[in-house]
């Protein structure tokens, strides 16, 4: 069963990551019309962090960057 209104169930073709709108903006690309993918947090994740890494201008060294400056990544 999905939640009504999870965003981790949108559908990853349905989510667009734009370098335009800045960091950390996600795009939807029509909110009308969208399809849904149930699934957990952390795979909701992965598909953010893969579409991030897709743009070509980011790297994952810039994704580490902003997980360290932003606490993403927890150190036990």
């Amino acid at each position: 069963m999905v939640a009504k209104g999870e965003l981790k169930h949108i559908s990853s073709t349905d989510i667009t990551i734009n370098p335009a709108l800045g960091t950390g903006q996600l795009q939807i690309k029509d909110i009308h019309y969208v399809s849904l993918d149930v699934r957990d947090a952390w795979e909701f994740c992965q598909i953010l962090d893969k579409k991030y890494l897709s743009c070509k201008k980011n790297t994952f060294e810039g994704w580490l960057e902003l997980a360290k400056k932003y606490k993403w990544i927890k150190y036990d």
